[in-house]
């Protein structure tokens, strides 16, 4: 009889052998079938008698490893000019099947099963089409989004049919992929990537044909095999999408009556056309972004931008390959007018009557694609108009224009090689071109990630430099920014060290984004997950953060610190987080006092947070998170808490709502300056002030049907900075008396801040055919910022109510042509 520790060794082996044979290599063969399948979901054509099946489904959870409870089986035929796939999703209780409508390429409370195809087999790049039991469509680019490791790109929207079907057995999905939605190379046999999905939403069970390791990066990396689409070309992909579009805007004034609404009419158009078999050209002429959602605008009490997510479809689709090292920042193009940078000074007598909020897009174009050996290549070019000013003379009422921003181009190139492993290495450059005496920019940038055979272990990093021509200050250098870093990247332990240093004239933001240059960062992390089940858990996910913060130039410390965080899924599918930051020294702070030459010692801090996540499938459901900070200055603490439940009325209609509390009491910042006679700004003044901050947001979708659904996001946040004290500064950073007094006979101070802004987005969308739609859209805004800060919540909301607002409702219709359906096909 073996030992008792050899029967333990013998089982882990076992176990870890059959572990590993889940997540063995698949492969399909596609068969070419004589008459295309009617898209009907009920597979009732001659091709899938005979189509080999794709079954055996492999879970990556909530039990990683474990054939899915539920059988899949998947057929693949194709002609000369469609992809067809038929998905048998086979429940053995067809019942409780969930079948929640949430609207095009969104996540809602339903099953669905769907594909992805790596046509380039580079384990980055691939593109995903999925849909629910009732039909609602979703499709994404996989890639490297956002210059990361992978991510999908869910605004990319391809043209293609499938129908569905919930029958005795489970429910039926028959897909139509048109090769002209995809990219591949042009060659005599394809050989692809594929993997098939499967969520049984019920018992919220996830699932490949090629089973996925969660324990290693990225799905894209774990697909199987396509064989057998043969003698195929790909065709031509010529596509328009022409467009009109109509306004009605009232836009109330504290200066102006209204005097009716204004009305405007818009036309134009979106292209597509396949270069080449990997290469498409997408143009916008005459491009209309009206109808895009609100920004969700804040008061900024910090001494950098804001940076604001793109919501203009155009500058998110497709623009992965433009997003590498970090130096594209698509919000650049059609930006606010500089308008303080460009206006020259205006005597007693002149005031600034109007100054343009956007600058007009004329056009914009990009070319991207992959060739056959790995080789990506992207080029991006935009061109917007020029925005002026109009200043009024208050004693002769006569007016002027001064130009806010010139006729400016925006260009990028970007090469994108993907490398063996699962690795890349891109070059990339931006450049911005202004007419007349305004200066140019140019940022030149590169990223890598290079991974060993495994993909267990990584190096990867990223570097730019900046130039600036035309700049009227001839002391100011060129910059450059770098970061590296070493990544144990699999498994359930995992770890990087890094760097990152940006010098001290790093500037890419002419159509780039970075808050402040000047700053070397370095960091130790280690995580741990547990991806299996394990007592009353489903998963386990936590990690440890230290870093160290210095100037670039001179190598002066900053700050230091250290985080960790760790959480839990129980099998009840109940999530929460606990979470920890400790700073135990004093930092320097060259930023706050927003003048050259000031530095502010800013206090050791500590918090403690956690948050609670409840099971989505139910009929309400709650996500709840708080925290709580105490900083070594006197008084002052932080406590900050979010409640968001989420409301399914039922299958149609949608309910969430968060309200975010955030306030840092006794919190010291900036407040004003100290001017000499010339007007020059010559000594910061620190205040003591309470900062805080109130967000709600309601939102609601009704989906009548798989393409039609109702949206309303209602957002209000109402931000205010209330200073009790006034500092100076020392030459070491310390707070000191002031001579400065900045309060009013009220009690209250020049320095208080309040902001208000209201929004409402509701919009109907129908999509009346593929690729085609009909929007009406209703926007209200309300933005006001004062120095009078109402008592409570409720006066704020009634005084903000009485403010001047904005409305516009809009109708836009949107038709898909494609070029081989006109003209036959080519």
């Amino acid at each position: 009889m073996l030992p008792i520790k050899n029967l333990l060794l013998a089982s882990v082996l076992l176990c870890a052998t059959q572990m590993s044979a889940q997540f063995e290599h698949k492969s399909l063969e596609a068969q070419r079938c004589n008459q295309p399948p009617r898209i009907n979901g009920q597979f009732d054509d001659a091709c899938w008698m005979t189509a080999p099946k794709a079954t055996d489904f492999i879970s990556d959870r909530p039990s990683p490893g474990q054939r899915q409870s539920q059988k899949s089986e998947v057929q693949l035929v194709y002609d000369d000019e469609a992809i067809y796939i038929a998905f048998m999703n086979y429940d053995t209780e067809p019942d409780s099947i969930l079948t929640q409508l949430t609207g095009r390429d969104s996540d809602g409370n339903s099953d669905y099963c769907g594909v992805t195809f790596g046509c380039y087999k580079d384990g980055i790049n691939g593109f995903t089409f999925a849909v629910s039991p009732l039909g609602e469509q979703f499709d994404a680019r996989e890639g490297l989004q956002n210059g990361d490791g992978g991510g999908e790109d869910v605004s990319w929207n391809a043209v293609w049919e499938c129908k569905t079907e919930i029958t005795e057995q489970g429910w039926t999905a028959e897909y139509r992929i048109p090769f002209a939605a995809i990219r591949f190379p042009d060659v005599a046999e394809q050989v692809w990537d594929i993997n098939f999905v499967r969520e049984v939403r019920r018992h919220r069970e996830h699932a490949f044909w090629r089973g996925v390791n969660p324990e290693i990066p990225g799905f894209m990396t774990q697909m199987g095999t396509l064989t057998g689409i043969k003698n195929i070309k790909p065709p031509l992909r010529l596509f328009f999408y022409p467009y009109a579009s109509a306004y009605a805007d009232v836009v109330e004034s504290e200066l102006l009556p209204v005097t009716g609404a204004t009305t405007s009419y818009n036309a134009g158009m979106d292209v597509k056309i396949g270069l080449s078999e990997a290469f498409t050209l997408d143009a916008t002429l005459i491009p209309d972004f009206g109808q895009t959602i609100s920004d969700a605008l804040i008061l900024n009490t910090t001494p950098f931008e804001v940076r604001f997510d793109e919501n203009r479809q155009f500058f998110t689709e497709g623009t992965e390959l433009f997003s590498k090292a970090g130096i594209f920042y698509s919000r650049r193009i059609g930006q606010i007018p500089y308008t303080w940078d460009y206006v020259p000074a205006m005597d007693s007598t002149e005031y600034l009557h109007h100054a343009p909020r956007e600058t007009q897009l004329y056009n914009a174009t990009k070319i991207s694609g992959r060739m056959k050996n790995g080789l990506g290549i992207g080029f991006f070019n935009s061109v917007t108009a020029p925005a002026y000013a109009e200043i009024r003379n208050e004693e002769t009422n006569e007016t002027r224009e001064e130009e806010t921003h010139p006729l400016s181009n925006y260009n990028i190139l970007v090469f994108d090689q993907n490398l063996k492993n699962n690795s890349f290495v891109s070059l990339i450059n931006t450049n911005v071109l202004r007419d007349g005496a305004f200066y140019d920019a140019n940022v030149t940038g590169t990223q890598f990630q290079l991974r060993n055979k495994k993909n267990s272990y990584g190096i990867s990093g990223s570097g730019a430099f900046n130039q600036k021509f035309n700049w009227n200050d001839p002391e100011t250098e060129n910059g450059f920014t770098y970061n590296m870093s070493l990544d144990k990247i699999s498994g359930n332990w995992n770890w990087s060290l890094g760097t990152n240093t940006e010098s001290t004239h790093y500037d890419p933001n002419d159509l780039g984004f970075l808050s402040s240059p000047n700053q070397q960062t370095y960091w130790a992390w280690m995580g741990y997950n547990i991806y299996e089940p394990f007592g009353p858990f489903n998963r386990m996910w936590s990690n440890f953060e230290f870093w160290y913060d210095n100037l670039y130039e001179p190598s002066t410390f900053t700050g230091a610190g250290v985080n960790w965080n760790i959480g839990l899924m129980t099998r009840k599918w109940f999530s929460f987080n606990i979470q920890n930051e400790f700073i135990p020294v004093r930092g320097y702070d060259y930023f706050e006092p927003r003048l050259d030459g000031w530095l502010f010692r800013t206090p050791m801090y500590e918090n403690i947070g956690a948050w609670i996540s409840t099971d989505y499938r139910k009929t309400l459901a709650w996500d709840v998170g708080a925290w709580y900070g105490v900083f070594s200055f006197p008084g002052n603490y932080e406590w900050n808490y979010r409640i968001a439940p989420r409301l399914r009325v039922n299958d149609h209609l949608m309910l969430n709502y968060v309200y975010s509390y955030q306030s840092n009491i006794n919190n010291v910042g900036f407040a004003d300056f100290i001017y000499d006679e010339q007007d020059n700004a010559i000594e910061p003044v620190m205040g003591t002030r309470d900062v805080i901050s109130h967000t709600n947001v309601l939102s609601a979708s009704y989906a009548f049907n798989p393409v039609m659904i109702a949206t309303c996001r209602v957002r209000h946040y109402w931000g205010f900075s209330e200073y009790h004290q006034f500092h100076g500064l020392d030459y070491d950073g310390e707070l000191v008396a002031t001579t400065y007094d900045g309060h009013r006979d009220d009690g209250t101070t020049t320095a208080d801040d309040s902001f208000n802004s209201f929004t409402i987005d509701l919009q109907y969308k129908w999509i009346f055919a593929p690729g085609s739609e009909i929007s009406l859209v209703w926007k209200n805004s309300i933005t006001h910022f004062e120095h009078d800060i109402p008592s409570n919540l409720l006066d704020d909301v009634e005084h903000t109510f009485g403010l001047p607002q904005a409305n516009s409702i809009s109708m836009k219709v949107l038709y898909f042509l494609d070029y081989r359906s006109i003209f036959g096909k080519g």
